[in-house]
């Protein structure tokens, strides 16, 4: 089997964060397994809320980014320095943010966040889909598996 994966650091600003949304569908789609248009959206979507996260919330400090493929799950991992854990709150019908850890969580098979030695790392795993013509990367295991023990954001 092909190894899959992406590791990056960027900036912890806002523009970084677009950027590292488009890099991270821009390789999946370089990569030799052709993932389906809602496999894709959903990766997209989540790699947007978890970084926008880190970096409204981590102090302007460098974000890191690894996705890794194993089978049919892709783990989206976020890292930055600061030692707060996220926690989902419920957002006002008029408030512009507040939904990103929602929206993780249902497009997620599997999803959390966890303190690490220089902050803490929140990550995401989704299932995804093969385009037609593509069959399934060999693999066993899920991508959280592969990852360790994993503490589950909270929703309150």
């Amino acid at each position: 089997m092909q190894a899959h994966g992406l590791t990056f650091s960027v900036p912890g600003t806002p523009a970084a964060a677009a950027a590292a949304r488009r890099r991270v569908v821009s390789d999946l789609r370089g990569w030799s397994v052709q993932f389906d248009a809602q496999s894709l959206d959903n990766v997209e979507l989540v790699t947007s809320e978890l970084i926008t996260n880190a970096v409204q919330h981590a102090g302007g400090g460098a974000v890191a980014v690894s996705v890794r493929l194993n089978g049919a799950a892709l783990l989206i991992e976020v890292s930055d320095s600061s030692t707060e854990l996220p926690s989902a709150c419920l957002a006002d019908m008029d408030d512009e943010g507040g939904r990103g850890l929602f929206l993780v969580a249902a497009l997620s098979v599997d999803h959390g966040a966890e303190r690490t030695p220089t902050g803490k790392r929140c990550w995401a795993e989704i299932a995804v889909s093969w385009a037609s013509r593509t069959t399934a990367p060999a693999g066993g295991g899920t991508a959280a598996h592969l990852a360790g023990a994993r503490v589950p954001l909270r929703c309150v």
